[in-house]
C-alpha cells in the first residue's frame, strides 16, 4: 500500500446511489427533529498492543486514497439530487484512549458526534483503546449515508492491508421523469397501501422529544453462539436464518408494545434490507447498496417462533418473486429527489406517526478471513447504529470467528427499564441464550 496517492481530481462530485434517498431522508428527520445524525460505531478487539505508526500511515493514506472521505453531501439546487462534493483529502482523524469502559466511549461518539455529512470536516474517525496492557480496540465511527454493513466490510479489509476493488461506487443510470419513477413504483406503493388497515405502531413515544442515543449489545461466547445456532437449526433450519433472527427482534419488540396495549392485536411493520448487488465481491466500497422493504408481521402470524419463521420467509420470498426490490429503486429515487418532509409526513400521516415498527439487519459473516489488523489478533468485532425516532428502536445481528452479537440500539424516552427488560427476556428466550457475555 503507497503511502499517499497524488491528489485525484477534486471537482467532480462524486453521485449518490438509488439506494441513498432512504437514508438521506432518516438523516434530514434526525436533524430537523434534534436526534443527532445517522451514525454507526464499529467495534474491532484485538490482543497484542496497537502500532501507532502503521495505525497513522494507514490513516493518512486511506484519507489521500478516498477523497469521499473529506467529502460533503450537498443537493443540487435545480434537481435536488444528491452528490458528494469532495474538499481538500487529508489523513484520517486517530484519536487515542486509555479506557476500561468500552461501551461509555461508544455511547459519547454515537451523542456527541464530530462527523457530520452536511459540514466540513472527515466523514470517517478511528479511534484506538487501550483496555489493557495486552488487550486494545479499534472503533471506527462512521455515517450511514456513507457506507453501509458490506461496505465496512471492505473498509475494514483495505485498513488490513487488502484490495477494496471499486471505490466509490456504480455508474448511476438516467432515473427518468417523476411520472416515469412513479409509474415503476406502483406495484410497491400499492402494497404499502394495504397498511394502514393494519394499527401500526413502534416504541416511538408520540409528542416526545428523543435527543440521546442508548445501545446495548450482547456479545455471545462461542459456546453460546452455538447454543443459539443449535436452536435455530432444530426450530427453522440453517437456511432460514435472516428470517430468523428477524422474528427474534419483531417478537421482542411487539412484547414491549403489546404491554403497552394489551387490548390491541399488535402487529409489526418490519424494515429489512435487500441487497440490489447480491455478491458482496462485486459491491462497491461506498454508498448503500440496498432497498429497505416493509414486510407486515400480524399478531398471530407472531404467536409462535417457528411457525412466525416460515411466515416470514414466504412474505420475503413472495416480494422477491414479485420483483418489488425493484420496484423500490424508482421510489427510492423519488425520495432522493424529493425534499424529505415532503414524503415523510405524507408517509407518516399514512401510517398514523410511523415510519415501521423497528430496523433490524443480519450482516451475516463479519470481516470473512481477516484474523489480524495490524499485527494484533482480532478476537471479536460487531456494529453498534443509531437510531430515528419513529421508529425509535433497532435491533441488529452479526457474527464473527463462530461469535454471535447483537445490538439493540435505541432512543431515549422510547424503553423504561422495564420494557427494555422485557424486549430482553423474550429476545434471549427466543435465541436460547441462557446468559450473556460480559462486555
Amino acid at each position: 500500500m503507497d503511502e499517499v496517492h497524488a491528489a485525484p481530481n477534486l471537482s467532480a462530485p462524486i453521485s449518490t446511489t438509488v439506494s441513498d434517498g432512504f437514508l438521506l431522508g432518516l438523516e434530514s428527520l434526525m436533524g430537523r427533529k434534534d436526534q443527532g445524525h445517522h451514525l454507526a460505531v464499529t467495534v474491532l478487539e484485538l490482543e497484542g498492543t496497537p502500532d501507532p505508526e502503521a495505525l497513522k500511515r494507514v490513516a493518512t493514506t486511506l484519507g489521500h486514497r478516498h477523497p469521499i472521505i473529506h467529502a460533503r453531501l450537498r443537493r443540487s439546487l435545480r434537481t435536488f439530487e444528491a452528490a458528494w462534493h469532495p474538499t481538500r483529502p487529508a489523513p484520517i482523524p486517530l484519536h487515542k484512549h486509555d479506557a476500561s469502559d468500552l461501551d461509555s466511549l461508544i455511547h459519547t461518539l454515537l451523542n456527541e458526534p464530530s462527523v457530520d455529512i452536511h459540514a466540513e470536516g472527515p466523514n470517517i474517525e478511528l479511534h484506538v483503546v487501550t483496555l489493557a496492557p495486552d488487550r486494545w480496540a479499534l472503533l471506527i465511527l462512521w455515517p450511514h449515508a456513507l457506507l453501509d454493513g458490506i461496505g465496512i466490510n471492505k473498509f475494514i479489509a483495505e485498513l488490513a492491508g487488502g484490495d477494496p476493488g471499486v471505490a466509490h461506487g456504480e455508474t448511476c443510470q438516467e432515473a427518468g421523469s417523476p411520472g416515469t419513477l412513479w409509474k415503476r413504483a406502483e406495484p410497491v406503493i400499492k402494497e404499502m397501501r394495504s397498511f394502514p388497515s393494519h394499527r401500526i405502531r413502534s416504541l416511538h413515544q408520540k409528542g416526545s422529544k428523543p435527543t440521546g442515543n442508548r445501545f446495548k449489545v450482547f456479545r455471545f461466547t462461542r459456546t453460546e453462539s452455538e447454543t443459539i445456532r443449535s436452536k435455530m437449526a432444530s426450530t427453522a433450519g440453517e437456511l432460514l436464518l435472516l428470517p430468523y433472527y428477524a422474528c427474534c427482534a419483531a417478537r421482542a419488540t411487539r412484547a414491549v408494545i403489546a404491554s403497552r396495549h394489551p387490548d390491541e392485536e399488535v402487529p409489526i411493520l418490519l424494515s429489512l434490507p435487500v441487497q440490489r448487488q447480491p455478491n458482496p465481491a462485486k459491491r462497491p466500497l461506498f454508498h448503500n447498496h440496498m432497498v429497505a422493504y416493509s414486510l407486515l408481521l400480524t399478531a398471530e402470524d407472531l404467536q409462535e417462533l417457528p411457525s412466525a419463521t416460515r411466515i416470514l420467509y414466504k412474505k420475503y420470498a413472495d416480494f422477491l418473486r414479485r420483483k418489488l426490490p425493484a420496484a423500490m429503486e424508482p421510489l427510492t429515487k423519488l425520495m432522493e429527489r424529493c425534499p424529505s418532509r415532503f414524503y415523510l409526513k405524507p408517509a407518516t400521516f399514512y401510517l398514523n406517526g410511523e415510519i415501521c415498527s423497528l430496523f433490524h439487519s443480519h450482516t451475516g459473516q463479519f470481516l470473512p478471513g481477516v484474523t489480524h489488523l495490524f499485527g494484533a489478533s482480532l478476537i471479536n468485532g460487531y456494529h453498534v447504529p443509531s437510531v430515528s425516532s419513529p421508529p425509535g428502536i433497532g435491533i441488529f445481528f452479526s457474527e464473527y470467528d463462530a461469535q454471535l452479537s447483537c445490538t439493540v440500539s435505541w432512543k431515549d424516552g422510547s424503553l423504561n427499564d422495564e420494557e427494555f427488560h422485557l424486549l430482553q427476556s423474550t429476545l434471549l428466550e427466543d435465541l436460547g441464550a441462557t446468559s450473556i457475555s460480559s462486555p
